[in-house]
C-alpha cells in the first residue's frame, strides 16, 4: 500500500545497566539512534534529523537539549590537542613553528570532525542517565 507509514521500530535496549551502556555507546559511535539502533539519523554531517526515521523518537525534546554536546566537543578537542602537543614536545624533534601549526590545525579541525559523534554521545548519555519510561518526560511519537 502506498501512502501508509510503516509501524515505528520498537525501542530495543537491554535491561542490564552495563549491557545497555555498551549497546548505546556502540550505537553512538556508529552515529545510529541510541533508542532503536537505526541508522540514517543525520541529514548531513552537521544536521541531525528532528526524529529517528525508524522509531520516530524526538531527539531534542526541549530547547537547549544539545548544549552539553557542544561542551563535550570542546573538552574532547582540548584533551586530544593537549595530548598531541605533549607527545610532540616529548616524543618528536619538530620545530616549535611546526608544532604550533599542527596544534592550531587540530584545534580548528577536530570540532568539525567530532561534532556528530558528540551529538550521538550526548543522546546516549541522556538515555543512560534518564532511561525511557512513563516518568522520563520524553515524548517519542
Amino acid at each position: 500500500m502506498q501512502g501508509t507509514t510503516p509501524e515505528p521500530r520498537p525501542v530495543s535496549l537491554p535491561e542490564n545497566g552495563f549491557q545497555r551502556t555498551m549497546v548505546t555507546l556502540g550505537r553512538g559511535l556508529l552515529r545510529h539512534c541510541p533508542y532503536c539502533g537505526g541508522g540514517g539519523i543525520f541529514r548531513s554531517w552537521f544536521t541531525l534529523k528532528e526524529r529517528c526515521p525508524h522509531c520516530n523518537t524526538l531527539f531534542a525534546y526541549e530547547d537547549g537539549y544539545f548544549l552539553g554536546s557542544y561542551v563535550f566537543n570542546v573538552v574532547l578537542t582540548s584533551l586530544i590537542a593537549v595530548a598531541v602537543a605533549i607527545y610532540m614536545l616529548v616524543g618528536t624533534d619538530l620545530s616549535v613553528l611546526r608544532m604550533q601549526i599542527i596544534a592550531v590545525a587540530l584545534v580548528v579541525i577536530l570540532p568539525f570532525i567530532l561534532y556528530p559523534y558528540c551529538l550521538s554521545f550526548w543522546m546516549t548519555l541522556d538515555l543512560l542517565l534518564h532511561p525511557m519510561g512513563k516518568d522520563s518526560g520524553r515524548p517519542r511519537r
